[in-house]
């Protein structure tokens, strides 16, 4: 029997990342990268990472796996929510999925 040359087994394509992944946003700030890990519980991006949010009057206010306590000041509840429905905008997020990220951060800390 003559040698045969089998073909290469095809690769498999990589899995699409999910829409709402904070991987996809090239154009995110580091920032709100790491609160979008935080928030939506994937695997943490920066270094270091938020590990707790808390929602003081208008302000969103960050722990960090360097520093437990709730004193690095992220920005203003409104800021965020107009970029977490910009973001869930761009992803193609349905409205009842950005209201419930919405939600969860204003009820942070509570």
């Amino acid at each position: 029997m003559p040698d045969t040359v089998m073909p290469p087994h095809p690769i498999d394509p990589l899995p699409k990342p999910h829409p709402m992944d904070p991987r996809r946003g090239e154009s995110l700030s580091p920032m709100f990268a790491a609160f979008l890990c935080w928030l939506t519980g994937a695997e943490p991006m920066t270094d270091p990472a938020i590990t707790d949010i808390s929602v003081s009057g208008s302000s969103v206010l960050a722990a960090t796996s360097d520093n437990p306590f709730f004193d690095l000041h992220l920005g203003s509840v409104e800021d965020f929510e107009r970029n977490l429905r910009g973001w869930g905008d761009v992803c193609g997020a349905g409205s009842d999925t950005v209201d419930g990220l919405v939600d969860t951060m204003r009820r942070a800390g509570r």
